[in-house]
This record gives structure tokens, sequence and C-alpha cells, in this order.
């Protein structure tokens, strides 16, 4: 499948080098496979598409930090995808406690700081997370999160960077993702707000796709997109859009007709 049609189908029409949004389905995602930490605060639903031939899996999470939510939302439409081959793990609302306040941290703190390489989990929620990851086995992992300003740009920011872990082919993906980003979704008058690789993850701090690269040596992403001049919906399509181009640089893609 073209490049330029998978962007289509993750929620943007695409018009020369610019591009023209529109709102996703707005459709609620089916019932999930199974749930982590059922019958408590934390409890949050996992979901898992297997299409009909064998291929690569990969993980999608989303909803870490609580108050990101087109983190959250691009992974609940990507939970709801049909696939023809391989296997898509999504874990949409990773934190609901923090969601539900709308807060970056829950009870514990920060969630995305409870994952040390070579140790065990932090806390429950963190564990089970992992749990779902070892479980699962996937090919590639991508976390997906929104961040309030641009990177190298405003202090403390690392937005519309897509940052890949130093394994396989990930920080050539994260390269040609951020060219197709650029070319075909970020409008050419909003120069500010093209999408960069960061440098690699390597398992040195104690983060969700860290402990990928440093304990299973896989491809993994955190994907960061700003909410610097752009509204909700604008926010989702793009992260749903990275997300889109990088599962499809690893074997996974949306089936046509779903």
């Amino acid at each position: 499948m073209r490049r330029r049609s998978l962007l289509s189908k993750a929620g943007v029409f695409l018009a020369g080098s610019t591009a023209m949004s529109v709102a996703g389905s707005g459709l609620e995602s089916p019932e999930p496979s199974y749930r982590i930490l059922p019958e408590t605060k934390y409890e949050t639903g996992v979901f898992v598409r297997e299409g009909a031939d064998d291929g690569p899996t990969a993980m999608v999470v989303g909803g870490i930090h609580g108050d990101e939510q087109c983190g959250y939302r691009a992974a609940n439409d990507i939970a709801g995808w049909q696939i023809d081959r391989g296997k898509l793990v999504v874990l949409p609302k990773a934190n609901r406690v923090a969601i539900r306040k709308n807060r970056r941290e829950g009870e514990h703190g920060d969630l995305n700081r409870q994952f040390p390489t070579g140790e065990e989990p932090e806390t429950e929620l963190a564990r089970a997370i992992w749990n779902v990851v070892e479980r699962h086995d996937p090919d590639v992992v991508l976390d997906l999160h929104r961040s309030v300003g641009i990177y190298g740009y405003h202090e403390s920011s690392v937005g519309q960077v897509i940052w890949p872990t130093d394994a396989g082919n990930a920080s050539e993906y994260a390269n040609r993702t951020t060219k197709e980003l650029n070319g075909s979704v970020v409008p050419w008058y909003m120069p500010f707000h093209e999408y960069r690789r960061g440098g690699e993850l390597d398992g040195s701090r104690p983060m969700l796709v860290h402990k990928v690269a440093g304990e299973l040596d896989r491809p993994g992403y955190i994907v960061e997109t700003t909410e610097f001049f752009l509204d909700a919906d604008t926010r989702v399509r793009w992260e749903r859009a990275a997300a889109t181009d990088l599962l499809s640089r690893h074997g996974i893609e949306q089936r046509g007709d779903s």
C-alpha cells in the first residue's frame, strides 16, 4: 500500500504538499480482549487484533500521562483497527486514574519514570503494563505522548519529535516517518511544527520505551506531538498519522475495509 494512502486512512486528506484534516470517526472502541488489574481503580483494557496471516507483533500504548489526550485518543482509534497480517496489541488508557483526573501523574508519581532497565517496575501499575509487554513479546513498541511546547524552541519541551530506540531499524524508520509527516501532514505554513527525529533511547532512563531498548533490544518509539497552536483534534490526527506510518514500516497496516 502506498504511504500516502496509509496517512489518508489515518484521518488526513492530502492536497499536494499540504494537508486538510478531518475529524476521526468518533466511534467507541470495541470491548477489550482482556483487562489488567481488574476490579481495582487502575483497571484498563488491552485490545488484541490478529491478522489471518503470520507477521510481526506491534504494541501501542497511550495514556501513560493522564493529561496527554492526543496520545490516548489516537491509541483508542488504533485499538479499533482490523489487520490482515501479524498481531496488534493496544493499551489505549494505561493510567486510568491520571486520565480521570486529567493530570500528568497518578497517585504514585510519574508512571513513565517507573520502568528501570534490569529491575522490576516500581509500582503495581507499571508491573502490570510490563507484564503485557512480556506476554505478547512485541517486535516494536510505540508510546504516544503530547508535549506543551516544541523541542529546541521551548524550554524543557520535547514536542514534534519521534524518539527511537537504538535497536534495529528504529532510527532510520523514525527519520523516514518524520520526512513523510512533514511532506504530507504538517502544512507548509507551519515550519516550526515540522517533526524531527530525536536521539536514540538506550535503556539509561526508567521509561517504558527505554526499558524496551535496554532489556529487549527491540525497536521502539516515543511520539511527542505538541499542543502549541494546535487544537485537540489536529493533535490527535497528527499523532495517529505518525503511529500509522511507523506501524506500516514494521509490517502492521489497517485493513482496507476497516
